[in-house]
């Protein structure tokens, strides 16, 4: 009885002994609550706030070096008393808030920095408004040999804005110009007078231009029927090869962070922080000046830099001088081509959809009742709570989820395939057509530096993305034919020469099936068993990019469809199949932790800074795991391992994605970059081609060119075409193109059932 007693009694011991504990803690709560951090904290330190959340300090967030230097100025304009902080309590002051803060004292200050930058217009800065000054201009043109240029205009977009003003830089008379040619007030001379004046200028191969975004000021000047010669430098261009990393390709921002090292080491202003939506027809001449001018001063002083970087990286420079500089005037020449829209089709293709997605939507309410099946708030409510499907993805309803859940209900895969055909009406087979200009067709803009590796992108549209289904909204223009070249397979044949490995290349060499060739080695089944639509080559193609490129084996479990484990055996023994690619993958890894960048064939650089010391963190981390254990490499259920102490699990963790991610794109820079290179060098012989035969190269699609023909073209012309593709490099192996031809995109035909049934 005594025991019970005391059992009792010292069940209610700790709530006595702990109540002014609490008591203590909830007053310390509130006051807490009430507390403001300092100022030293916002900025630079941090703090805690009452519920024990960590607050990073403004400067201890991820940050671009221009927001550092915007949030820098926003500081000690507070701290100078120019602008107040903005909100009742220092808890609620926050980056964004202190960029809006940013974004308010520019405005503030924009008055008196157009001021002081009129007053400080160096003296060989001219404006240029009389005939007689054009003549002085003129004749002093003469004698340069290379000059910086750039156009000012309406807006960007390059089909319907105009040309207000144009200014030059002239090195060897060591002054600069600006133009007006249509601005609303102020003296000023005609455009057209001016144009005709500077066209043979402008138009002449043999007085090099450096401008900054080069294509952009060549469609602006053919806008007004001049069309530039000469382009021997583009600053954007050239600094997308010098750093692929910049966070902005800007020339004011490019500027402000190099421009101390050429004379500028004030801030660049960009156009939006000076003149906001104020188009530049309405800025007054003594301001157009010195920011027009400037333009061209700054590029100019960029481009001499960026010469001294490129003197000394021979194969970057030859990179730039024999590739992606004569790239820039295919790109215009792409552009100007254009796609034709066949409206008609398109007004009927969207009337079809239209009632299919009808159909879709009756049979999901018939599935789940009313819903709005764009929500994903309520799908998952419909889904994880009133139908009990397994959660997945942390109650998901994204595509790839939902292709999971398909076999769990059949209204699944009716919902996706109302998204497809939403996506599909939406996105490309009602808006494509509203991009059309006035020639009926849709004129999109190639980017040839947008990507890491240097594979080309597009945009308005993105022909990346366009589905097969809405590229049959373009057709080739009466009398023509568009023709689809297509580099068969040319990430496997660049790995097959860069490895060496010769296993890899003999399919190529001795002209089989690559993917079923690979498949017979190394699922060791005979080859008859693993042709085209075997389960064999369709592993062994989804597998060897996989590998290629460092998929993991989860990922690709999932995209095989076979277990972790049996995904493990599987990279495995393509590697001992093809010791030599796994040797390059090794030695590619080490490279890039030596380096800390990779190059392609043809030396295009991709850079991974601060990678060294995370991959020799890694390393050494994982060899410590790997001996605690006893094993050469890491198992697959390494995290769930109580004898890994857990100090070298987050030592593990705090690197694992950066260094596994760089190693990843290590060797897809290598493989992917140098295939596109192959394919940029492809483009100039074709464009090159093109414009002899008075045809027209219209656009690219990853290793893929697009071309506008004559409607009676030969096998012969096809053939120099596909040779204009296989000469662009010499390889181990051969270069292989497929080449389609069609009046309608996305319903090619071979070349061979082509000419077969024209006969």
């Amino acid at each position: 009885m005594m025991n019970a007693k005391l059992r009792m009694e010292g069940l209610h011991e700790p709530s006595i002994s702990t109540a002014p504990d609490r008591i203590w803690e909830a007053q310390h709560r509130k006051e807490m609550a009430k507390r403001e951090p300092t100022w030293e904290e916002v900025w630079c330190n941090g703090w805690t706030s009452h519920t024990g959340t960590v607050k990073k300090a403004i400067f201890q967030t991820g940050l671009t070096d221009l927001d550092k230097e915007r949030l820098k100025t926003v500081k000690a304009a507070i701290d100078a008393g120019e602008i107040g902080v903005g909100v009742e309590s220092l808890r609620k002051f926050t980056k964004a808030h202190a960029l809006r803060l940013w974004r308010e004292l520019q405005e503030l200050r924009k008055h008196t920095i157009l001021k002081d930058m009129v007053d400080k217009t160096p003296t060989n800065y001219r404006l240029i408004q009389t005939e007689q000054q054009l003549a002085q201009l003129v004749a002093d043109l003469q004698q340069e040999t290379i000059v910086a240029f750039d156009t000012e205009t309406t807006g960007l977009d390059v089909y319907n804005d105009v040309i207000v003003g144009m200014s030059l830089t002239l090195p060897k008379a060591d002054y600069h110009v600006y133009i007006p040619v249509d601005h609303k007030v102020g003296k000023q001379l005609e455009r057209a007078t001016v144009l005709s004046r500077l066209e043979p200028f402008l138009s002449s191969p043999y007085i090099g231009k450096v401008l900054h975004n080069a294509k952009y000021d060549i469609h602006m000047l053919l806008r007004h029927g001049v069309r530039m010669r000469g382009l021997v430098h583009d600053t954007r261009v050239a600094m997308a090869l010098l750093n692929e990393n910049e966070p902005s390709f800007a020339l004011k921002n490019l500027a402000t962070k190099y421009g101390k090292y050429f004379g500028f080491h004030d801030t660049s202003h960009t156009f939006e922080d000076l003149f906001g939506k104020t188009r530049f027809d309405d800025v007054p001449f003594d301001v157009a000046l010195v920011y027009a001018a400037k333009d061209t001063h700054l590029t100019w002083k960029l481009y001499l830099w960026q010469r001294e970087h490129l003197n000394r990286l021979s194969k970057l420079d030859g990179l730039y001088r024999d590739l992606e500089n004569p790239l820039i005037d295919v790109c215009v020449d792409m552009e100007q081509a254009g796609f034709l829209i066949d409206r008609q089709y398109a007004v009927i293709y969207a009337e079809e959809l239209r009632q299919e997605i009808t159909k879709l939507q009756q049979s999901l309410h018939d599935h789940f009742g009313n819903l709005n099946f764009n929500s994903p708030i309520q799908l998952a409510k419909k889904f994880y709570d009133e139908l009990q499907l397994p959660e997945v993805n942390g109650r998901s309803t994204d595509v790839k989820t939902l292709k999971a859940l398909c076999d769990k209900h059949p209204g699944i895969e009716v919902l996706l395939r109302y998204r497809e055909l939403s996506k599909l009406l939406s996105t490309y087979v009602e808006s494509l057509p509203e991009k059309m200009k006035s020639d009926g067709r849709i004129h999109g803009s190639f980017n040839q530096v947008a990507t890491v590796t240097g594979r080309f992108s597009s945009n308005e549209p993105n022909l990346q993305n366009l589905p097969t289904k809405a590229r049959k909204l373009i057709v080739a223009p009466t009398g023509k034919l568009l023709v689809g070249s297509d580099f068969s397979q040319i990430e496997p044949r660049v790995l097959a020469h860069i490895s060496g490995d010769h296993h890899l290349q003999e399919p190529y060499l001795n002209g089989q099936d690559l993917y079923s060739t690979l498949a017979s080695r190394v699922f060791k089944v005979p080859i008859e068993d693993c042709g085209d639509g075997s389960k064999y080559r369709k592993m062994m193609k989804v597998g060897l990019l996989a590998i290629l490129y460092g998929t993991s084996m989860y990922t690709l479990s999932e995209q095989l469809g076979i277990e972790v484990d049996e995904a493990q055996a599987f990279i495995q023994d393509v590697f001992r199949t093809y010791p030599r690619v796994h040797s390059f993958i090794k030695d590619t890894h080490e490279f890039v932790k030596e380096n800390e960048y990779v190059e392609t064939l043809y030396g295009r650089k991709r850079r991974f800074p601060g990678h060294r010391q995370k991959a020799k963190v890694y390393d050494r981390t994982v060899d410590e795991i790997c001996r605690l254990l006893g094993v050469d490499e890491l198992p697959v259920d390494f995290w769930q391992n109580k004898a890994i102490p857990r100090e070298l699990k987050n030592q593990l963790r705090d690197v694992k994605r950066d260094v596994e991610s760089a190693r990843r794109q290590s060797v897809n820079a290598i493989i992917q970059g140098t295939a596109a290179d192959i394919m940029k060098r492809a483009m100039l012989n074709l464009h090159q081609y093109c414009v002899k035969k008075g045809w027209a190269l219209c656009g690219t699609v990853h290793d893929e060119a697009l071309i506008i023909v004559d409607a009676s073209i030969s096998a012969q012309e096809v053939a120099e075409l596909e040779q204009c593709m296989t000469s662009a490099a010499q390889l181990d192996v051969p270069l292989k193109v497929d080449t389609d031809l069609m009046t309608r995109w996305g319903e090619g035909i071979s070349k061979k059932e082509w000419f077969i049934s024209a006969a």
